[in-house]
């Protein structure tokens, strides 16, 4: 038991630990209460990450992209690939209670494992090199059984310890591997009517929410989809990617804002997502043929 400390107090008080195994796993589990609001910021390596939440909800970003396990209504497992060094920054919410297993596996060890098999495992291998996007599945009885058994050990001995640890790491790893090839086996032959549903879905989802902050993480976590998965399907079907497509649609939202509604030029570039008016008038006429301030005055 114990709390980890930064600046005046105890951010977290409850068990926790730390292990690195011979098979290039680093295992930190934790059973805690958060005792203060705060935000912890540090940096990883470039790995795959793999989570069995127990309980509670964990809030981070890697390089800004917003990772969220939410366990609240029932244990989840999460597994996602950081592809370089990232500088993470952590969301501690006073009152949190937080039961998980994390396990990190160096991203050369696994892509270097899974390269033995290059077409069995090809679509796994990409999604680990495409950057931050996280994929969930169910865990069995047997993995919720082991977590426990990771954040309570039955032994105190060191090594028996590294060889318990490791063992029920692997295993969780190799759950998590599981699930996320069976994801890629289903996917391998889409129909092409729920694809198309599909990718109106995206696009409404989209048309909906362009005021917000959208991003492919945000809408990966909406729709259920993965990263790669949204972007191929959206492109398949428009002929665009959702990055253009949602660009393209603020700047008709700020094109139609200046000539229905009279905005000036920097408020239609704020409306658009652009800090830079000269910004937002180059993007506005590759997109339309003229400048904002012609379309404005038409």
């Amino acid at each position: 038991m114990g709390g980890l400390l930064a600046g005046g107090g105890a951010l977290m008080s409850g068990r926790m630990s730390f292990s690195d195994t011979r098979s290039y796993l680093d295992i930190h589990t934790s059973d805690t209460m958060e005792m203060t609001n705060a935000i912890a910021d540090y940096e990883v390596g470039a790995a795959v990450k793999v989570a069995i939440v127990l309980k509670g909800r964990v809030q981070a970003e890697f390089d800004g992209v917003p990772v969220d396990l939410d366990a609240r209504d029932h244990p989840v497992g999460f597994i996602w690939s950081v592809s370089q060094p990232s500088k993470v920054r952590r969301y501690i919410h006073k009152g949190s209670e937080i039961s998980k297993v994390m396990i990190s596996a160096h991203l050369d060890w696994v892509v270097e494992k899974l390269k033995k098999s290059p077409s069995r495992y090809r679509g796994i291998v990409d999604f680990f090199q495409s950057g931050i996007s996280v994929r969930t599945w169910q865990p069995s009885r047997r993995i919720l059984a082991l977590a426990n058994q990771l954040i309570y050990p039955q032994t105190d001995e060191p090594l028996l310890r590294e060889l318990y640890s490791e063992s029920r790491g692997l295993e969780i790893f190799a759950e998590a591997l599981g699930a996320l090839q069976a994801e890629e086996n289903t996917q391998k032959e889409p129909d092409p009517i729920d694809q198309y549903f599909k990718a109106q879905e995206i696009r409404e989802f989209i048309i909906e929410h362009i005021p917000d902050d959208l991003s492919l993480t945000t809408l990966s976590l909406s729709l259920g989809m993965s990263v790669a998965n949204l972007q191929r399907i959206f492109k398949n079907a428009y002929g665009t990617t959702i990055k253009d497509f949602i660009r393209e649609t603020r700047l008709v939202a700020a094109r139609d804002a200046m000539e229905k509604d009279g905005l000036t030029i920097g408020q239609a570039a704020w409306l658009a997502g652009y800090s830079s008016p000269a910004n937002f008038a180059t993007a506005f006429k590759r997109v339309f043929g003229m400048s904002p301030s012609d379309s404005r005055d038409r």
